[in-house]
């Protein structure tokens, strides 16, 4: 497994466990409260944790002049835990709005995107620099700034993947077209100077995909995948697929594997995920039969040539069971993580479940007890939000003798 560690973006879901033969009652801990300029506020980029079991995560307002901050939470024992802020971005041309997903090093060092700022004000790739002594500051540098140039994409809402080498990452809006692109930021060579961007594709719209939404998930091969607001046959949203050149320097190879249709879902959001047979699970924010939103599972082709085969696993109502679902789906390892495999990882997925007047038609997932950050037992971290209010908290698993833990997650 790639050594990088990384979460599933968090805002808008949370995770509960409950047992087969009925609802357990949970323990609901508050961890950290936001709202104030000093803490940050509104979290969307959920939160990853070092070895330490240190949790970082982005506040997309608070700090200077509401720009942001990036924190960390250190579990010292006692409620709540200890927040330290370990950066305060200052607007142009520092980053401002940290809004997806923070990717940490082997080496502990942050890497992320912000949705503006930069020195055009179009958003940015950031470094935050561990300190060599752990009360040491961290050091900050803006890798890139979008809008560089013609035809550059720009406000990434989206977090960063690692790729061989840096990192590959979408923005929803720029490139040639108007409609988006998909990138690639480069390292120099020999760990100095400039880091390059490179446009693999611009989308058009007009029966491609456009105005991308949600990290890019790679394969074993190198392709990447990823959800579309727009466009597709439909213009109601597609899934594409980006195929690398045979080639080093040729274009990449764009092609639309699936076009929404209202009845299947519209405005598909957020990243996709791979289960070990190759298919593909996401989310629709709206669409689907009761135009709530909808989960969904592509299914590779049998043959090259053919055409993936897309299948409605849960309808949303937008009522009890919530709706609009953009953050995607997670799968469990064998190892009972919840991260977004990529690579194959052997996982289980119920396509439906009821749970009656408690929490009804609620996807979910079966497995092992979940953990977004390789946490130890018994504590599950994640994060959650709604219009009024965030904060992180957790859950402990069932103390029931025998029974069989569920996750279930809200759009």
């Amino acid at each position: 497994m790639n050594r990088w560690i990384r979460i599933v973006r968090a805002a808008f879901v949370f995770l509960l466990l409950v047992g087969i033969g009925g609802v357990s009652a949970q323990e609901l801990t508050t961890l950290l409260d936001f709202g104030s300029r000093r803490t940050g506020q509104n979290p969307q980029s959920g939160v990853v944790s070092d070895q330490a079991g240190n949790l970082y995560g982005g506040a997309a307002l608070g700090g200077l002049n509401g720009n942001g901050v990036i924190y960390r939470l250190t579990d010292d024992g006692s409620i709540p835990w200890t927040e330290t802020i370990i950066h305060k971005f200052t607007g142009p041309p520092d980053g401002s709005v940290p809004v997806g997903v923070i990717v940490i090093s082997p080496s502990g060092d942050l890497f992320g995107t912000t949705l503006e700022g930069g020195a055009h004000d179009m958003g940015s790739v950031f470094e935050l620099k561990a300190p060599t002594n752990p009360d040491g500051p961290w050091r900050e540098r803006v890798l890139y700034s979008f809008g560089s140039f013609a035809g550059d994409g720009n406000l990434p809402n989206a977090g960063l993947i690692p790729a061989q080498p840096g990192f590959y990452g979408v923005t929803p809006t720029g490139g040639a077209r108007g409609r988006g692109t998909v990138f690639q930021l480069t390292p120099p060579s020999g760990g100095g100077g400039e880091w390059t961007e490179t446009i693999l594709y611009s989308f058009t719209g007009l029966g491609d995909a456009a105005f991308p939404s949600g990290e890019v998930t790679m394969d074993a091969a190198g392709n990447l995948y990823g959800n579309a607001l727009q466009g597709g046959a439909n213009n109601l949203g597609a899934v594409y697929q980006l195929t690398p050149p045979a080639a080093t320097g040729e274009a990449w190879t764009e092609t639309v594997i699936y076009s929404f249709n209202q009845t299947d879902g519209t405005l598909p959001a957020g990243p996709l995920t791979f289960d070990g047979a190759g298919n593909l699970y996401g989310t629709t924010d709206g669409g689907g039969l009761e135009q709530g939103g909808t989960v969904f599972r592509l299914a590779p082709p049998a043959r090259p040539g053919d055409t993936w085969n897309q299948e409605v696993l849960f309808n949303f109502s937008g009522g009890r069971d919530g709706g609009a679902p953009t953050a995607g789906v997670i799968i469990p390892t064998a190892a009972g993580l919840s991260e977004r495999p990529r690579m194959g990882a052997a996982v289980r997925f119920l396509e439906e479940l009821s749970f009656g007047s408690i929490l009804p038609r609620m996807a979910a997932i079966p497995g092992r007890k979940l953990s977004l950050h390789r946490l130890a037992d018994p504590m599950d971290i994640v994060l959650w939000r709604d219009r009024c209010n965030a904060g992180i908290f957790s859950t402990e698993r069932p103390r029931r003798a025998g029974s069989t833990e569920w996750a279930l997650f809200l759009g």
